[in-house]
């Protein structure tokens, strides 16, 4: 199989493409004899060869004024026995200079492939027409012009008319130094000369160039020589940008009309070394040599050192040149050689009893910008993905689609487990795993693996809620810009947002603990206000009235006082017994207020009990302020201890506490005491009414039965304080009346904490959305982004049918009204969220009371949802869900030009999540892509993926696989790997690697397309 010499593809180079020779009149040095090719000149020659290996450009081009003697002899020193190796590539090219309306002479270059026969450049030559004597150009017409010209003009340039005349060799030199091409002839040259070998090479503002021309006044002149002109000479970094169609901002007034006068065709700028000697004298910009570049201003260019790879620069100048130190890409690849991928190897074991080849012996060195992996179907380009992954660790195991278990690995891990892969990076590391293993979880994550199902599972799972997946990538995004200021010395962002938001969760607590108790005594209320509740009331009641009737009914008869005269004896017994009575009493009364003090110090002992226990969460209060800011104290250089200083009095609580106690047990032994007192009273009362005459006696029993009926009346009667009372049923009765109104107020009340629950989400949401401030910063930043994709983080309030509807009907029973049926009720839950923005805060009250009111529609009962409850749920717990917004949390997620992602279809939602990771990503580390065009019309390929992978690889290494290989066209891939998988030969899966500009991977994309010859001139593609 052909291979191609340049496996690792398009990687950057110094190039000088503005040399001479010993065969250029103005030279520096020993000259060429006359005769390029005799023996003489081979020392000359070797030593330049020498000079050209040892300097740092990889591509040289000669530019000899008026000669290819230089080349030729080049040419024909390399062919001899004993010549020096030539390592570096060298184009041959001639100086001229032309005719043109300004004061000085313009110089113009011509530039051909080192693969063009040699009488070509001789024919190229003899095409150019010498200005004043209408002939070819040639040695002999040179010295004609000389004896031509006038003796004046020869002074002035430093020769004698007798000389000239008389010396061959002055008269040569004098025609190099006077001569003028016309500029009709020049450009018919280039064009005359087959297959595109010759390319027009015109200095712009270096010495005697083409801005020296005033374009106001000879505006087509300038514009001819442009026409035919793909590359120019400058040394001004805004010149280059102008020339390759990139926008700066000293260039942007003028470069829609700079780009104009080129056709709107961006050309390829360079800076050449001009070098009249082989080596030069260090710090002396005026003596250099080969490959020694004016003030340092050096030309790279990301191509194959060839005249296709130059070709191939031409078409992207922006992407595939630079002038400076070095390009920022190499320098970023310098600095970081661990993140990027150099080498990947596998290889099968050594004791392995397969006969299939399989992937044995692959060993591809991978580029550091865009490497597009592609072939037909089934032709290994997962394989190599999958590899990489796998030796990147890659989380995406799971979406491997080669190093699977019913593909590669089998179901017993064969033939996978006979083979072991390598990858080595760039700073030499290396890391070996067979391929029948996973990464484990706990290693360190070295690629970022993108395979297709990781799109559609990303984006999916996010609309739908089931997964907070893309938010945790949103979020390590978003941490990952932040800087120090932001961070401080947090680890992750969930460390980050428990140090923002702990207070603000305290504050949410404290919310919906209140939320918590008035829907307790929502549902109470709502349970007093049916009608059963009523009936109740009234049946009570009712009964109540029959026993206080009854009780009237067995009122003791009344009997009178006795009136007849008692005798001493008896009258003193009656004295007794009032006296008796009297003690009994007085020992009674002192028992009921014994027992109202015993009540009192009960409810003392619950309050100091009550506020011991406010005592303890105080304590821990301060405790968990302390823990939790001693670190902001700390910043600050305070004592967190001193911050806060609360006193507890706990002795005036212990000490109220035992006197209570002691009161409470003088209290209980009093009624023991008094208890004992009303026994031996009663006790003496017997005897003694016994003494007493019958009248006597039946008036002291009346009183008795009197004084109980009238304490069992009073206690029926009772006070509306005593719920279970006539009087405490009537007051009940009476406020079954006030409920509505009572429910109303407590409905105020938890919307009134529903209105700062949401405040204290979207608060949350706020400080949340400072902290993308970085990232969206970043996207102002970048007008790709900005301006054509409108790209947007947004952190909002929102939720999901499924988060509201799984809470609320495992509570409720979905038998009624709006909300009857499963899939009717999901999709009356979806209206009616679709409904309203929840990210508002009266759009959400709006929301919630609709929820609530359906509810109650659905409900039998008359207020309430009672009916709806699932069995052992209560009323509150769905009140605490509706209003407590437990299911609203503040969620970043995307913006893609205005649309939300749930609103984009599968491609573009795609599209969405690689311009994030493409773009926004902070890592560093290669991406790997499997089929990033899936899901997209080539509209969207055009206008959409290939700007996002032309800005990424900028950062960061992309290994891509397509089905397309148009993509990696037109993306302009550094290199392609082509695969080939023949099943007949031993399973064998061979890649062939290079870069665009190879003719051997120009074929193997046709190969792939059928035939069918994809557009590989980029720029007629985007500049049609």
């Amino acid at each position: 199989m052909v291979k191609s010499k340049y496996p690792r593809g398009s990687e950057w180079r110094k190039w000088d493409l503005h040399i001479h020779t010993p065969a250029s009149f103005h030279w520096n040095g020993s000259r060429f004899n006359s005769n390029p090719c005799t023996p003489e000149n081979a020392a000359l020659v070797d030593e330049m060869i020498h000079t050209m290996n040892a300097a740092e450009p990889a591509v040289f081009a000669i530019m000899d004024y008026w000669t290819f003697d230089g080349w030729f002899a080049l040419k024909h020193r390399l062919t001899q026995e004993g010549a020096p190796k030539l390592e570096k590539t060298v184009f041959p090219g001639i100086e001229l200079r032309l005719v043109a309306p300004m004061d000085g002479r313009l110089n113009a270059h011509v530039l051909f492939s080192n693969e063009i026969d040699d009488q070509v450049l001789r024919d190229f030559r003899t095409a150019l027409n010498v200005a004043l004597i209408d002939r070819p150009l040639s040695d002999y017409s040179l010295k004609c012009l000389a004896r031509h010209v006038g003796e004046d003009l020869l002074r002035q340039k430093g020769f004698s008319k007798a000389d000239v005349d008389s010396v061959d060799d002055t008269a040569l030199k004098a025609g190099s130094t006077i001569a003028e091409i016309s500029c009709e002839s020049y450009k018919q040259a280039i064009r005359n000369v087959p297959n595109r070998m010759a390319l027009g090479f015109m200095p712009f503002n270096t010495n005697d160039g083409l801005a020296d021309v005033n374009w106001q006044e000879h505006y087509a002149y300038v514009l001819g020589l442009f026409d035919t002109s793909p590359i120019f000479e400058t040394r001004t970094p805004d010149l280059w940008a102008a020339f390759a169609a990139v926008e700066t901002d000293t260039n942007k007034k003028w470069i829609s009309d700079f780009q104009r006068a080129l056709g709107n065709v961006p050309r390829l700028a360079v800076s050449g070394s001009d070098a009249h000697r082989f080596t030069g004298e260090p710090g002396n910009n005026d003596r250099r040599g080969y490959g020694d570049y004016p003030s340092g201003k050096a030309t790279w260019i990301k191509a194959n050192p060839t005249f296709e790879g130059l070709k191939q620069a031409i078409k992207e100048p922006a992407k595939r040149s630079f002038i400076g130190s070095i390009p920022p890409k190499r320098q970023l690849v310098s600095e970081n050689r661990s993140r990027f991928i150099d080498k990947l190897e596998v290889r099968k074991s050594d004791a392995a009893p397969l006969s299939d080849t399989w992937l044995d012996q692959t060993a591809l060195h991978l580029n550091h910008d865009l490497v597009a992996i592609i072939g037909n179907k089934g032709s290994g380009k997962s394989a190599l993905a999958d590899i990489a992954a796998l030796l990147g660790n890659s989380k995406q195991s799971h979406h491997f689609s080669f190093l699977k278990e019913n593909r590669f690995r089998g179901k017993t891990g064969e033939p996978a487990r006979h083979f072991n892969a390598k990858i080595t990076w760039g700073d030499e590391e290396e890391l070996e795993k067979n391929l029948n293993e996973n990464p484990a979880t706990e290693n360190v994550e070295l690629v970022k693996y993108i395979p297709q199902g990781h799109f559609e599972e990303l984006c999916n799972a996010h609309v739908s809620g089931q997964s907070n997946a893309f938010e945790k990538e949103l979020r390590s995004v978003i941490f990952s810009h932040a800087d120090d200021s932001i961070r401080l010395g947090a680890h992750d962002f969930d460390q980050l947002i428990e140090q923002q938001e702990s207070s603000l969760r305290s504050q949410l607590e404290s919310y919906r603990s209140e939320l918590h108790k008035i829907n307790k005594q929502m549902a109470f209320v709502e349970s007093q206000m049916t009608d059963d509740a009523r009936k109740i009331l009234e049946e009570l009641l009712a009964q109540k009235q029959r026993l206080l009737e009854e009780q009237i009914k067995v009122e003791p008869e009344e009997i009178p006082e006795p009136t007849s005269e008692l005798t001493a004896e008896q009258k003193k017994v009656s004295e007794q017994l009032t006296t008796i009575s009297q003690e009994l009493e007085k020992l009674q009364q002192q028992q009921e207020l014994n027992q109202q003090e015993i009540a009192k110090l009960a409810a003392k002992k619950k309050a100091c009990k009550n506020i011991k226990t406010g005592f303890e969460i105080v304590k821990r209060a301060v405790s968990q302020f302390t823990s939790e800011f001693s670190s902001d104290a700390n910043i600050l250089g305070l004592n967190v201890e001193n911050l806060v200083n609360v006193e507890i009095n706990e002795k005036a609580i212990s000490d109220f506490e035992s006197a209570s106690n002691t009161r409470y047990h003088e209290l209980k032994d009093n009624q023991l005491s008094l208890n004992a007192q009303k026994l031996s009273l009663s006790e003496k009362k017997a005897p003694l009414s016994a003494q007493l005459n019958a009248p006597q006696q039946a008036f002291q029993q009346y009183k008795e039965q009197l004084k109980v009926w009238e304490e069992k009346k009073t206690l029926l009667l009772g006070t509306k304080d005593e719920p279970d009372s006539l009087e405490g049923v009537k007051h009940r009765k009476a406020q079954l009346d006030q409920l509505p109104i009572q429910r109303q107020e407590l409905h105020e009340q938890r919307l009134g904490l529903t209105r700062k629950v949401f405040n204290v989400l979207d608060e949350q949401k706020a400080n949340r959305e400072a902290l993308f401030a970085p990232v969206q910063s970043l996207i102002q930043n970048n007008a790709l982004i900005r301006d054509e994709y409108k790209l947007q983080f947004r952190a909002e309030l929102t939720s999901t049918t499924d988060q509201v509807s799984n809470k609320l009907f495992a509570i409720v029973k979905q038998e009624s009204g709006a909300f009857k049926g499963k899939s009717e009720s999901l999709s009356a839950m979806k209206e009616l969220m679709d409904k309203y923005d929840l990210d508002n805060v009266n759009s959400l009250i709006n929301f919630v009371q609709e929820l609530y009111q359906k509810l109650e529609d659905a409900s039998k009962n008359p207020v309430g949802i009672a009916s709806l409850l699932r069995k052992d749920r209560t009323a509150n717990e769905v009140y605490d869900l509706i209003f407590d917004l437990d299911y609203l949390e503040p969620r970043y997620t995307l913006m893609f030009q205005d649309a939300q992602i749930g609103q984009l279809s599968p491609g573009q939602r795609g599209a969405l999540l690689l311009i994030f990771y493409l773009l926004v990503d902070k890592g560093n580390t290669p991406i790997i892509l499997d089929q990033p065009e899936e899901n997209l019309d080539n509209e969207t390929i055009v206008s959409l993926l290939v700007p996002v992978l032309t800005e990424a690889k900028k950062n960061r290494q992309i290994i891509m696989v397509t089905h397309n290989p148009n993509l990696a066209v037109v993306c302009d891939a550094e290199q392609i790997i082509h695969c080939e998988f023949d099943r007949t030969n031993g399973h064998n899966i061979t890649y062939t690697p290079g870069a665009i500009e190879c003719s051997i991977i120009n074929k193997k994309v046709v190969d792939v397309l059928e035939g069918t010859m994809p557009a590989f001139d980029n720029r007629r593609v985007k500049y049609m």
